[in-house]
């Protein structure tokens, strides 16, 4: 039927791509220690890109059977399109495999619940007053892409993923921690629950408060806060910055921008990685590649059109939905371990903080590097423990003057934060205001 199509549609336009995909999931989730829902989810769709006249249309629709309605469409709306100055995706089949997790597609919803009440009952035994929400969520899916040009590929995909988040509203004081994993298949429930045991005991020293001053200070940042400090460089590396110069690294590729000790990669197929893939959205192979290595920006990320635009080759960077036009994205960051213990680490935080969370970072500039934001759960260190936590604190850093010049060390350890797979990093000279 496809084939049909599609040479039916070489007739109609001067070049098109169509994206088919489906999928299905289940999720599972607890509020306020109760059953709160069990949703069953089914998604299909269909999109094509057209080119007539030179310019692209665009048109999609849920219904994957309506692909003369669709085609007609996308063809209707070339004339108000973007100029088609590059070329959908040439045939080229990729040469690596993607973990494929069958199960994720057969879960139980009674297995999920008696998960969900493992988890709830894990925390109880350790904080009976912190109120639970959690979830448990599986599924599987499928992608294709077609194009004049005559790349046919497709993909299938799996995925699972929980989350546990504790809060507490008492005298003077809220409380609140999570944690979350994403994964390409079943996570293990032992490892869901020690998940729970630890946010579970982070939680009751939560509870603790410890008093603060403004001031400069030595700073540990835990992956899941890394991640907010390494936003600035996701975004100066995107295409879209890229080819609207509006980035600071634009001319800046070999140049040394970091501490020597910063390697990032944008690496598709690590086994452990939820976000991998053996094409992007346009149908392009991806690709493992060097992002800054030893504190040299090495590479941007790309769509076909972002690419073309800068003077680039394509990365295989593309993410879309059905119901979207591709955007650059990364896939999974993985920053290269350092040489550091944590307990050493901390002991070098001493009088500092421990950020674990932070909140409201997405209003920063990300293009002049800066961070800023609440610390939501950040602890004192004092003789080389977290001590408590710190009330009405907040930073904001320059991320690329940090990540150059105040980097103190980099942990042996390194953990995953949705697909981002961080080390500990420790810097000096954070400015924190407290009130």
């Amino acid at each position: 039927m496809v084939g049909t199509f599609t040479a039916k549609l070489a007739t109609q336009a001067e070049a098109f791509e169509m994206l088919q995909s489906d999928g299905r999931s289940l999720r599972v989730g607890f509020e306020n220690d109760r059953l709160n829902e069990i949703r069953q989810g089914q998604s299909s769709g269909i999109s094509i890109r057209a080119v007539k006249g030179g310019n692209i249309g665009f048109s999609y629709s849920s219904n994957p059977e309506e692909l003369d309605a669709v085609a007609e469409s996308a063809i209707r709306m070339a004339p108000y399109g973007k100029k088609y100055d590059y070329e959908f995706a040439s045939e080229s089949k990729s040469a690596h495999t993607r973990p494929y997790d069958e199960r994720c597609g057969n879960l139980n919803p009674d297995q999920m619940v008696a998960i969900c009440n493992h988890i709830k009952d894990t925390v109880k035994a350790i904080d009976s007053e912190a109120l639970v929400d959690c979830g448990v969520s599986g599924g599987i899916g499928q992608s294709r892409v077609v194009t004049s040009n005559g790349q046919d590929c497709g993909e299938m995909e799996s995925s699972f993923s929980f989350s546990v988040s504790l809060r507490l509203a008492e005298e003077g004081n809220f409380v609140q921690d999570y944690r979350y994993g994403i994964a390409n298949e079943i996570i293990p429930e032992e490892k869901i629950l020690a998940e729970a045991e630890e946010v579970a005991r982070e939680f009751q020293l939560a509870r603790k408060n410890a008093p603060f001053k403004k001031g400069k200070y030595p700073v540990l940042f835990a992956p899941s806060a890394l991640s907010d400090i390494l936003m600035p460089i996701a975004v100066c590396i995107n295409g879209s910055t890229i080819e609207k110069k509006v980035s600071p690294f634009v001319e800046s590729l070999g140049q040394q921008l970091f501490d020597k000790r910063i390697t990032i990669v944008d690496d598709p197929f690590i086994q452990e990685g939820p976000s991998g893939g053996l094409y992007d959205g346009e149908g392009v192979p991806t690709q493992k590649r060097g992002i800054i290595e030893k504190g040299v920006l090495k590479g941007f990320v790309h769509t076909l059109s972002t690419a073309k635009r800068c003077g680039h080759e394509p990365t295989g960077n593309a993410q879309r939905g059905v119901s979207s036009l591709p955007n650059p994205g990364l896939h999974n960051i993985v920053m290269a371990h350092g040489d550091d213990d944590l307990e050493e680490m901390l002991k070098k935080t001493e009088g500092g903080l421990y950020i674990s969370q932070m909140l409201g970072t997405f209003t920063s500039n990300f293009l002049a590097g800066q961070v800023s934001g609440n610390i939501s759960l950040g602890f004192l260190v004092d003789g080389g423990q977290r001590v408590g936590r710190v009330k009405n604190c907040a930073l904001n850093v320059n991320a690329f003057d940090l990540l150059k010049s105040g980097v103190i060390g980099i942990s042996k350890k390194r953990e995953w934060v949705g697909d981002r797979y961080l080390p500990y990093v420790l810097v000096d000279g954070v400015q924190i205001s407290a009130r």
